[in-house]
């Protein structure tokens, strides 16, 4: 069986949105990004995947936001927000 994904969101609890920051990372690699977005005092964490996710963008990716609605366990449930309007 292949290592499990995880996919990390910033969270703004206030609001109560959050954005994608990127998808398919190993569990290693979403801690270190977690980390790092700790240190520049941004509120983010890991949500599992179910599985690889095909689209690039993080941002746009719709199994992302199916992902953190089966399995942030924030309530309620937060909006998604992008980061870079369009």
């Amino acid at each position: 069986m292949s290592e499990p994904l995880k996919l990390v969101i910033l969270y703004d609890a206030r609001n109560n949105v959050y954005t994608i920051w990127d998808h398919n990372l190993t569990p290693d690699k979403a801690e270190a990004t977690v980390r790092d977005l700790h240190r520049k005092l941004l509120h983010a964490f890991t949500v599992e995947q179910r599985a690889r996710h095909a689209r690039e963008d993080a941002e746009a990716c719709r199994a992302c936001r199916r992902d953190v609605a089966r399995a942030s366990g924030l309530t309620p449930r937060p909006r998604f927000q992008r980061r870079n309007p369009k």
